[in-house]
C-alpha cells in the first residue's frame, strides 16, 4: 500500500514580509509568495502604478492586520482580496469600489467614510467594526457577521440577507435599497431609523432586547420575534 504524501507548502508562502509602505513593494513580495504584511502603512496608496493593460489584481488571502490603509484607492480595476485579514485596520475613507472581499476579516477595523459600493463581501466578518457613512450601496453582504458593529447615523444600503446584526448600533441610521431577509437583529439598536427607498426587512429576526422607536412596529414590517432561551423556561 502506497503511503499518502502530505502536500508540500512552499516556505515562502508562510514567511512574513516586512511591513511595507508602497504598493510596488507589496506586489513584489506578494509575487514572491509572501502573504503576511501586518502593520504596513499604505495610506493614500492608489493603483496608478499598475499597467493600464492589467484589468484585475489577485491579492487573495493577504494579511494586512493592524495596517494603516487610510484613503487607499483600489477601484480602477477588479481587485480580489478573498479570504484576506484586514482586521484592526485603519480604513477610513478607503475606496474599495467593486472589489471582491468575500470571507474577509474586517473585525475591529475603522471603515468610517469608506466606500464599498458594488463590492462583494459575502460571508465576511465586520465584528465591532466602525461603519458610519460607509456608502455601501449595492454591495453584497450576504451571510456576513456584523455583531456589535456601529452604523450609527449612517446611510446603509445593500444585500444583507442572512446577515448577523446581533448587538449592532443602527441608531438614527437611514436604510435605503436595504434587503435583509433572515438577518438577525437580536439585541440591536434600531431606534429612530429612517426607512427610505426599497427597504425589505421581512422575515428578519429580533428579540425582546432589540430596541425600536415607539412608532415602529416590527410585526407590521414583517419581522419575526425569536424567543431567548430564558423566555421559554417554565
Amino acid at each position: 500500500m502506497t503511503e499518502e504524501l502530505t502536500p508540500i507548502i512552499m516556505l515562502s508562502e508562510q514567511q512574513p514580509a516586512r511591513p511595507v509602505r508602497t504598493l510596488e513593494a507589496l506586489l513584489r513580495f506578494y509575487a514572491e509568495g509572501h502573504r503576511n504584511f501586518s502593520g504596513s502603512d499604505l495610506r493614500g496608496v492608489t493603483l496608478n502604478i499598475i499597467d493600464k493593460e492589467i484589468k484585475s489584481l489577485d491579492l487573495r488571502e493577504i494579511i494586512l492586520k493592524g495596517s494603516n490603509l487610510t484613503a487607499i484607492i483600489l477601484s480602477r480595476l477588479k481587485v480580489d482580496l478573498t479570504g484576506s485579514d484586514l482586521s484592526n485596520c485603519n480604513l477610513q475613507g478607503a475606496i474599495l469600489h467593486s472589489c471582491r472581499l468575500d470571507q474577509c476579516n474586517f473585525s475591529n477595523s475603522d471603515l468610517r467614510r469608506a466606500n464599498l459600493q458594488s463590492s462583494s463581501c459575502r460571508g465576511s466578518d465586520f465584528i465591532q467594526a466602525k461603519l458610519q457613512t460607509t456608502g455601501s450601496a449595492s454591495g453584497d453582504f450576504t451571510a456576513s457577521n456584523f455583531t456589535k458593529a456601529n452604523f450609527r447615523s449612517s446611510d446603509v444600503a445593500g444585500n444583507f440577507s442572512q446577515a448577523n446584526f446581533c448587538g449592532s448600533n443602527f441608531h438614527k441610521a437611514t436604510l435605503h435599497h436595504f434587503d435583509s431577509p433572515q438577518a438577525d437583529f437580536s439585541d440591536a439598536d434600531l431606534r429612530d431609523i429612517v426607512l427610505s427607498t426599497s427597504v425589505n426587512i421581512k422575515y428578519s429576526y429580533y428579540n425582546h432586547k432589540t430596541k425600536f422607536s415607539k412608532n415602529f412596529d416590527p410585526i407590521a414590517m414583517g419581522m419575526e420575534l425569536i424567543e431567548d432561551e430564558s423566555d421559554s423556561e417554565d
